[in-house]
């Protein structure tokens, strides 16, 4: 096994909760998917074009949470907490049913996400992960707002300020 690739988890996970948002109770079955697969919700309460792909061309509302649809209008709500479990624990692929169409809140953070994924275990593939290289700068500016990637060949780096009228926050990652 290798850090460099894919995984998904080794068997099918269960979770029963309610939506923060809508109250509903939803039930949610995580399977495991092959590699380069990604990550796919799928809402299985909703019987033709059900699947919803989370990537930022998908996120149509971050008001309160993260909702992503498809094509069709069909949404799936409050997946940050999820997603960043799979992030976290370097889940490269899975498939995410549900019968409703908010993730279920558990406890509000990414912790019992973190927790049920881990119990249930990995499995790792030999095809590599894929990875993003930055080759030139790029800046995008609009008004007095600006976001730039520079390039780098030795490491991933995140500098950022956030300037407001009345504080400045900064901060740098490695």
């Amino acid at each position: 096994m290798s850090l460099l690739s894919q995984s998904t988890i080794s068997k099918k996970i269960s979770i029963s909760g309610v939506g923060i948002h809508t109250g509903k109770k939803v039930n949610l079955q995580i399977l495991p998917s092959t590699p380069n697969s990604g990550i796919i919700f799928k809402r299985i309460d909703i019987k033709n074009n059900n699947i919803v792909i989370p990537n930022f061309e998908n996120v149509c509302d971050a008001t309160l949470c993260t909702t992503i649809s498809n094509q069709y209008g069909v949404k799936v709500s409050t997946i940050e907490h999820l997603m960043a479990a799979f992030l976290g624990l370097g889940i490269d692929n899975a498939v995410v049913e549900l019968d409703s169409q908010e993730v279920p809140i558990l406890d509000g953070s990414a912790m019992n996400f973190v927790k049920i994924l881990k119990e249930t275990g990995f499995k790792n593939s030999d095809v590599p992960i894929k990875l993003i290289k930055i080759n030139n700068s790029v800046e995008i500016k609009d008004g007095d707002k600006f976001i730039s990637i520079e390039k780098s060949n030795t490491s991933l780096e995140i500098d950022f300020e956030i300037n407001y009228k009345k504080s400045t926050y900064s901060e740098t990652t490695k």
